[in-house]
């Protein structure tokens, strides 16, 4: 791969063009070997001669700095022989946005077959780590070829965002957005700078896919793309387990441990007495507040409703008490579990240096900060974007979620989804729930209309195409409509 550099920017050259008549043009070589400095208001009894000079200036306005220059990485070999694209857009004035692409690996003509944009967010494991390397990527963590991973149907690009996690980097904390507005933003002109080297991707289906609190990022990109009218052919918005209105699905929590017999009316009313508590903070703007209630969840429902010490991401998987509560609701210890006690400085050791990242760059270090700037927009619902969506656009709208997972629990999640207004809710609502089946194994269920889709997704905690890849293999061609 050769590393280079692509400016985006805009020039301006300013060219002037004097045209002069023929009479002056005499008068020039008449005069030109014969010039005699004129005096002022000269004074003679025949004539009075006056010589008038004109000055032409030519100005050249300043050309601007871009908006953003793609920093196209060079590493000591890459990461498996897959073709791919790893690169930062450094957003000026901003910080760098790292961005890791594949194009598909499927016969024909790839930049025909649908792009997959994948985002996370801020509670959530990079893109570049759990999304790529732990579930969907042509490699793993080990750098062994996947079978049956999305390249060999889809165009994939993995994007860490917002600033501050995975290999994305701010030029200062205070650079990391604190809202998903502000990060559509950074967002947007990432994707642009993603279309200036792969220019021919303009024309591919784009679907961006939000997984967690990733589903706000991904409705709040696709409003931005629809509202600047950004060149892209984008389709649809995917929503995995999405964190969309997350004090209402708390109040489903306490219902759905105690139907699974985690918990008894005991347990079921000290959850409820909190998520009461934070629907009150989140409906008086109190939204730090509902956080923290938010993110204590794993602890709180392990302290105060039996210590039932269950990892709430991924509901039967057992924890001990104290490693419950160690990473935001077990993401980082399910990964472990599930990828054989993985080692996160893997990224930094082996990954970073494989791709050509600077090893200044650390990777996920800027993770606290990223809460800490959320703190006080985490919270809010997002439903009227997904509204916005189904009311104002062509967009579809899919929403998977799998039954496991306590967090964005199913209950919690057709709270919202059966309450949304837009025209086609109740073409949505009388549809039939189906069956998804794959070798004769029932792995979900799924209801649609023509622009929204919902899918429970059996034996699948908050990672689905980690815990369930039969479900999401027969999912994915209905949701991209290939």
């Amino acid at each position: 791969m050769v590393k280079k550099s692509v400016i985006i920017g805009l020039s301006v050259a300013a060219t002037v063009v004097v045209l002069t008549g023929v009479g002056v043009l005499t008068w020039w070589l008449v005069t030109r070997d014969n010039e005699v400095e004129a005096e002022p208001d000269v004074d003679t009894t025949t004539t009075t001669t006056t010589t008038t000079t004109t000055t032409t200036t030519t100005t050249t306005e300043a050309t601007p700095e871009p908006d953003f220059i793609v920093d196209q990485l060079e590493g000591d070999g890459g990461f498996g022989d897959a073709q791919y694209t790893a690169a930062f857009t450094k957003i000026r004035d901003v910080g760098n946005i790292f961005w890791w692409f594949y194009p598909t690996t499927a016969a024909g003509v790839g930049t025909e077959k649908p792009l997959i944009l994948w985002l996370d967010g801020v509670t959530g494991i990079p893109p570049s780590l759990l999304a790529n390397l732990g579930m969907i990527g042509p490699y793993d963590i080990n750098s062994n070829k996947r079978e049956n991973s999305w390249v060999d149907r889809y165009n994939l690009l993995f994007i860490d965002a917002p600033l501050g996690t995975g290999f994305s980097i701010p030029l200062n904390n205070d650079q990391i957005p604190n809202n998903v507005d502000e990060n559509a933003e950074h967002l947007a002109i990432t994707l642009e700078s993603f279309y200036t080297v792969h220019e021919a991707y303009r024309n591919a289906p784009l679907y961006i896919l939000g997984q967690a609190h990733g589903a706000q990022l991904a409705l709040a990109l696709a409003i931005k793309l629809h509202q600047s009218e950004a060149a892209s052919n984008l389709r649809g918005v995917v929503l995995g387990n999405g964190i969309i209105s997350p004090a209402l699905a708390m109040t489903k929590l306490g219902f759905y441990l105690e139907e699974l017999g985690y918990i008894d009316g005991n347990g079921r009313a000290a959850i409820e007495s909190l998520s009461q508590e934070t629907t009150a903070a989140v409906n008086l703007g109190n939204l730090g507040n509902a956080f923290d209630n938010f993110i204590s969840l794993g602890q709180f429902v392990n302290d105060n409703a039996g210590a039932i010490a269950v990892n709430l991401g991924h509901i039967v998987e057992k924890l001990t008490r104290q490693s419950s509560v160690t990473d935001y609701f077990g993401q980082r210890q399910y990964l472990r579990s599930v990828l054989k006690n993985i080692d996160f400085d893997i990224m930094d050791n082996v990954v970073g240096p494989a791709l050509g990242i600077p090893a200044t760059v650390k990777y996920d270090s800027g993770r606290e900060y990223v809460i800490d700037a959320f703190r006080s927009t985490f919270m809010t619902p997002a439903t009227d974007k997904v509204e916005y969506i189904l009311q104002n656009t062509e967009l579809t709208v899919s929403i998977y979620n799998g039954n496991l997972d306590a967090v964005s629990n199913t209950p919690g999640q057709l709270e919202w989804v059966d309450n949304l207004q837009w025209p086609g809710q109740a073409e949505f609502k009388a549809g039939p729930r189906r069956t998804l089946v794959v070798n004769r194994l029932v792995e979900g269920y799924f209801r649609n209309s023509t622009r929204l889709q919902f899918y429970w997704v059996n034996a699948a905690g908050q990672s689905a195409p980690l815990d369930n890849p039969a479900a999401m293999s027969i999912m994915l061609p209905r949701i991209l409509r290939v």
